[in-house]
């Protein structure tokens, strides 16, 4: 009778080692996912920021050529920046209101700089998945 209960003992105790070592496992491959998710999110906004401001000097292009008055000019720039600024905010909020109560310490960031200087501190990680390799 023993016998039987040290193996279910040593069966029980494999297996708890066993589920330990998965979760402390996936808990870091899901902390990864959330990092990498996090700048491939930062590097498609301001790829998408990128692409906004060469719409902007287009528009502001064709104002000109079509002659429109200075007035103008500066309201769109104004509208134009006020746009930026808003679209900024917004998805950071999103960003950082996405990930929850669980995993809100794993966010390094919480305006648009911040989000910026932890995108520069993980530029590897964005060029890598740019380039593909």
């Amino acid at each position: 009778m023993t016998q039987y209960l040290l193996y279910f003992l040593v069966f029980l105790f494999g297996y708890v080692t066993c589920k330990t070592f998965y979760f402390l496992s996936s808990t870091k491959k899901s902390i990864k996912l959330i990092q990498l998710s996090q700048v491939v999110g930062l590097l498609v906004i301001t790829k998408g920021l990128e692409n906004f401001h060469y719409s902007k000097y287009y528009r502001l292009a064709l104002m000109q050529e079509n002659k429109a008055s200075q007035q103008n000019i500066d309201a769109f720039t104004r509208s134009f920046n006020d746009e930026v600024s808003q679209y900024k905010e917004k998805a950071i909020k999103t960003m950082i209101d996405s990930h929850g109560s669980f995993f809100d310490q794993l966010v390094e960031f919480n305006d648009w700089e911040s989000a910026m200087t932890y995108l520069e501190r993980n530029k590897d990680v964005a060029r890598e998945f740019l380039t593909g390799n």
